[in-house]
């Protein structure tokens, strides 16, 4: 696989030795991941000779590496025919194969402008005349977020230049990078010089599939965004075909200008597709370990097609080697009445034995405690799920409080999540609490010292903490955790148990992993892929890369999330 985004993000580059450090953690998790080339960016600068000194930067790791990486020049079109001139030597004199750009002001992000605008054209024309492609960021996010970055480009910027400029070639990068992902494939798909790269932080199920069905997949071009992880993950869990996959995976080859120092034989490109071809068809079969979901959902969505009825979570399962669900009705993610879609659950999946019933309760709505009782007593619901965000509470509110405690009286368990999809992409009229502004799908430094405050106030009800991305360590710390502050000894450390959900968290290398299992431990952590909504692959890599023996791994696979499940009964 050849990964078309990849950002440098290295803190001392100035000697060989320094960029061999990068390289060599870059190569063994490319080796591990199947990844063979890597087409770096680097920073831009904020004057000319800033920019050339970050491209020849790019440059050296490709002529140090060369088995290992391609090079994406960088240069501000505000700077005019300096622009130019900068970008045409990073090509022709570095060996660099495109521009990248980026709208984000600053040094290493980009220009503060849309690739519409006239003064980006010159660098256009410059790349089409050189034969080399240009990758732009690309987002296409609801409102109101089009008003905090302004000068963002979105596909309708993309085809202004597309249409201007027919022979050049345009990646139109991360379709997973958040945003409405069916608008931009849509948008493109008559438009042959642009390519989408399959990059981002967004994983759901579906996006894939709909890019290959509008564009063919010899316009999908694979890319991670340094989400290396979930990057690779994505491309191995979707629905496409082994041959599709793997057009995909080199397609960002036939984009290298053909003069590239380092640029692939085509037998070489043929050898190497057949070999992540079979890759492919062996990653067909299912997990052959025990795994349980402890954040799946079934119902209806309103807001994309999701197959989530109960044959179908139990269709997707099967196929991925997923054994039990814990799963919750997608309809109390919008009820009013939350509780209404919990009767609905128990119609849908009672008496099935991998699909466990876990109730949605909403603590501000009223008789929420009857709900509750019906729940456990008659429908026989093993846990309980807690949306704050989606119910319009704060975590730390005393409502949620006495819900933590009556589950704990009741000896059940309870899932704590943040939101079911990116709000960078969610309906323009759906703002959820504490997600007001550009954010993403996890809980905020905010939101996460309110479920600090909620797991001590609460100390004895088993909780599962979903979203809690990179706030992990020190809500962890906070409450399973005995520790010497000053003088003192912190050890208020919680009586129920507290698990967090793996998938959830700040992991796109290996080595993030071992900090985890550092900061959080094994025995509280849980797998979670959140099916059907994201692909499971993009998640369960997580646990695959984990730098734990497989003992460890059926714990956070099924064990950990067993051992409150059974107490519960």
């Amino acid at each position: 696989m050849i990964d078309s985004h990849f950002h440098l993000w290295t803190e001392d580059n100035s000697t060989p030795e320094k960029r061999a450090e990068r390289a060599s953690q870059v190569r063994e998790m490319a080796e591990t991941m199947g990844v063979d080339r890597i087409c770096l960016i680097g920073n831009l600068g904020e004057t000319v000779e800033e920019c050339r000194r970050n491209n020849e930067i790019v440059a050296s790791y490709v002529e140090e590496h060369p088995d290992l990486f391609y090079g994406w020049a960088r240069a501000n079109p505000r700077w005019g025919d300096d622009a130019v001139a900068e970008f045409e030597r990073a090509v022709q004199e570095d060996g660099l194969v495109g521009l990248k750009n980026h709208f984000g002001p600053g040094d290493i992000c980009g220009s503060d402008m849309k690739v519409s605008n006239p003064q980006f054209f010159p660098l256009a024309e410059a790349a089409a005349e050189m034969g080399v492609p240009i990758i732009v960021h690309v987002g296409q996010r609801e409102e109101p977020y089009p008003e905090e970055y302004p000068t963002e480009s979105y596909t309708e910027d993309v085809m202004e230049l597309a249409t201007r400029y027919p022979n050049l070639k345009i990646i139109a990068a991360h379709i997973a990078g958040g945003g409405d992902w069916e608008y931009r494939i849509k948008n493109i798909q008559h438009q042959e010089n642009v390519y989408l790269d399959v990059s981002g932080s967004v994983t759901d199920t579906g996006m894939l599939e709909m890019a290959v069905d509008y564009l063919g997949a010899d316009r999908l071009v694979f890319g991670t965004d340094t989400w290396f992880l979930p990057g690779v993950g994505k491309l191995l869990g979707c629905n496409l075909t082994p041959d599709q996959k793997a057009t995909i995976a080199y397609n960002m080859e036939h984009l290298v200008p053909d003069d590239a120092a380092n640029k692939l034989p085509e037998a070489e490109v043929d050898r190497r597709r057949e070999e992540i071809r079979e890759r492919f068809e062996r990653t067909e079969e299912p997990v052959a370990d025990t795994v349980v979901d402890a954040n799946a959902f079934v119902g209806q969505f309103p807001f994309r097609p999701v197959d989530a009825d109960p044959d179908d979570l139990l269709a997707t399962m099967d196929e991925k080697g997923v054994d039990r669900a814990l799963v919750s009705a997608a309809e109390s993610l919008f009820y009013r009445n939350s509780h209404a879609g919990n009767r609905e659950l128990h119609e849908r999946v009672d008496g099935n034995e991998r699909l466990v019933p876990v109730a949605t309760i909403d603590p501000t709505y009223p008789a929420w405690e009857e709900d509750l009782d019906e729940c456990i007593d008659e429908f026989d619901m093993r846990a309980v799920k807690m949306l704050p965000a989606h119910h319009d509470y704060d975590p730390d509110a005393p409502e949620a409080k006495e819900l933590l405690d009556a589950c704990a009286e009741r000896d059940v368990p309870v899932v704590v999540a943040a939101s079911i999809e990116d709000q960078r992409q969610r309906h323009p009229r759906v703002v959820l609490n504490g997600f007001e502004g550009m954010r993403s799908k996890y809980f905020s430094d905010e939101q996460a010292d309110a479920i600090i405050d909620l797991l001590q106030a609460s100390p004895a009800a088993d909780v599962v903490v979903a979203d809690a991305w990179d706030n992990v360590a020190r809500i962890a710390r906070a409450t399973t955790q005995s520790y010497p502050d000053g003088v003192h000894l912190n050890n208020a450390v919680r009586d129920g148990e507290t698990l967090f959900v793996l998938d959830d968290l700040y992991m796109f290398f290996p080595h993030q992993g071992a900090e985890i299992v550092d900061d959080v431990g094994v025995d509280n952590l849980v797998c979670g892929p959140k099916l059907p909504f994201r692909i499971f692959d993009a998640h369960y890599v997580h646990v695959e890369q984990l730098p734990v023996d497989d003992q460890a791994k059926d714990r956070i696979r099924h064990g950990n999330l067993a051992s409150i499940l059974e107490s519960s009964r």
